[in-house]
């Protein structure tokens, strides 16, 4: 009785928390004019956002290092993930993340994300470039989540260096994200902060977003989810997410997202997974290979892509 009752404290504490952030986010103005670094709206890797985006009340894999850093704690041993995807006009994009469980409630981790293409450069009106420069943007950050109650409340943060080279327009500095997580039976609820500025070289504000979501994992192959994200410059989204295992070796993920904005509706996506276990000398190896088509995002015209990642396990 006494153990139920302190769960229940940390819920309710939970979830006030939650409200008065996103009462606070709700009264952020719109910067859009004076925004950097908005590469960081590109949600990364696959698997989350086959589902919609559906992901910070879930967080259970490497993955959680860009959307809840305190889904880290359900790493259990090692995990690792990359993802690539190139978009229209040659504009490619990829991320890479690395988590590490290091016992006694804690967890470590890596990450990086960034986009880059080659532009042509002109001192005259020529039918020819003088040359070609590659101009990009990328973060790269350390992770650390630690369960405050084991397999019940954990929280974790990120601090990430931030760079971008656009020919005259360039800038680097530093920002941070903050997540916490419950889970109480087969519930998980998680909120997490984004790109909070802590530097930067120029008065620019970041796109800094608030994620409130949750869970339900109804069998040990069949999770649903749900998500509000909101980010200073734009009004809320609301993401959904199903994902079914069949023998813990095909997945099949659906996902819904849906804002309020200029763009109403981002649309369906949908995705794949395949998982299977190592030959030697790999046989403690677990890898997953994950599909996701996803939708353009609402704030550019890059077009709807086919995103393939590969996460293993060891």
């Amino acid at each position: 009785m006494q153990r139920k009752s302190y769960y229940f404290m940390i819920l309710m504490v939970f979830v006030i928390v939650s409200l008065v952030v996103s009462n606070c986010f709700a009264e952020i103005p719109d910067k859009i004019g004076t925004q950097d670094a908005a590469f960081l709206k590109i949600e990364p890797a696959t698997r989350p956002v086959a589902m919609g985006g559906a992901y910070t009340g879930l967080a259970n894999d490497v993955n959680a290092i860009f959307w809840n850093p305190a889904g880290l704690t359900q790493v259990e041993k090692k995990e690792l993930t990359t993802m690539y995807n190139r978009w229209l006009a040659n504009i490619r994009y990829g991320s890479f993340a690395y988590a590490q469980n290091v016992g006694k409630g804690a967890t470590i981790g890596v990450c990086a994300q960034g986009l880059w293409t080659d532009i042509e450069e002109r001192i005259e009106d020529t039918p020819e470039p003088e040359s070609n420069k590659t101009v990009y943007a990328y973060a790269a950050g350390l992770s650390g989540s630690y369960a405050l109650v084991p397999n019940a409340f954990s929280l974790g943060g990120t601090v990430k260096f931030l760079n971008q080279e656009f020919d005259v327009d360039n800038s680097n500095g530093l920002c941070a994200d903050f997540g916490g997580l419950i889970h109480l039976l087969g519930l998980r609820l998680g909120l997490s902060v984004q790109n909070i500025k802590l530097q930067m070289s120029n008065e620019a504000d970041l796109p800094t977003c608030i994620r409130f979501g949750g869970s339900y994992q109804i069998d040990k192959y069949l999770v649903l989810a749900g998500e509000y994200s909101k980010y200073g410059v734009s009004e809320p989204s609301y993401h959904l997410g199903i994902e079914k295992w069949f023998y813990g070796m095909f997945a099949i993920r659906l996902g819904y997202n849906i804002s309020s904005g200029d763009n109403p509706n981002k649309g369906l996506s949908a995705g794949i997974g395949l998982r299977g276990y190592g030959t030697k000398p790999l046989e403690n190896m677990d890898f997953q290979l994950d599909y996701a088509y996803v939708p353009a995002p609402d704030w550019g015209s890059l077009g709807d892509t086919h995103r393939i990642s590969m996460l293993v396990r060891f």
